[in-house]
């Protein structure tokens, strides 16, 4: 029912450079089919019926410069747009930290900026898995590995052959029970400087959290093939 209905807020990490992608904008601004990858990812989320706030953490120099043009383009669930971090944990500590200064919501979530191609449909499916199952603290979108996977030592020795029925590959966004992730980002800098996953703090401290299959599309744009696949999914989309 609507007026049950759990809030919703996300954290969009826009800040970094993106070197692997070898461009002369930093990632997140690179244009797929004329429109810049950051702006896509703003698009499609405040579209989305269960999303209802928006913070944006972007490189510090950046910040006026996407404030102007997210009020240009009238992305209207965006509450706030702040400044980044050298890490990419620490960019979401400071932009839960934005989220914290505006209010208080049910659920909280973090998506990269660099995932232009997710759906609502997805971002509903994970939000639904919370709203059907009090017991779980978070849901990572997520895709079974089509891949078998090497465990490698230092010196690129194969030491390990994972079941491949049991790996998955992350994707965002992951959310989460308001406090469960607030707490989970409660701690020191030098934890959070080695972490790539958000649901990984959450874990670490006995939080549950389920993967809700996510689509193969909402790849993470790291490279120029990765760029060509995103510019060619939108082609698809737009017919």
């Amino acid at each position: 029912m609507e007026g049950s209905r759990l809030s919703l807020a996300l954290v969009v990490a826009a800040a970094g450079y993106g070197v692997r992608l070898d461009s002369a904008l930093p990632k997140q601004y690179v244009p797929l089919l004329g429109i810049p990858m950051v702006q896509r990812t703003l698009y499609t989320l405040s579209s989305c019926s269960r999303v209802d706030t928006l913070v944006v953490v972007v490189n510090d120099p950046d910040v006026e410069y996407c404030e102007d043009e997210i009020r240009l383009e009238r992305i209207e669930k965006v509450a706030k747009v702040t400044p980044g971090a050298e890490k990419r944990a620490l960019s979401v500590r400071n932009g839960l930290r934005a989220l914290t200064e505006l209010g208080a919501w049910d659920l909280i979530g973090v998506h990269d900026a660099a995932r232009p191609l997710v759906t609502c449909e997805e971002l509903s499916r994970a939000v639904a898995a919370l709203d059907t199952d009090p017991s779980l603290d978070g849901v990572v979108l997520a895709v079974p590995s089509a891949d078998t996977m090497k465990i490698v030592d230092d010196s690129g020795l194969i030491v390990g052959t994972p079941d491949r029925g049991t790996l998955w590959r992350a994707q965002t966004p992951q959310i989460f029970r308001w406090q469960v992730l607030l707490d989970a980002y409660d701690v020191p800098d030098e934890t959070l400087q080695t972490a790539t996953d958000d649901a990984a703090l959450v874990e670490a401290r006995g939080g549950r959290v389920a993967v809700v299959e996510g689509s193969p599309e909402n790849f993470k744009v790291t490279d120029r093939v990765d760029l060509r696949h995103a510019e060619q999914i939108l082609a698809e989309r737009r017919r």
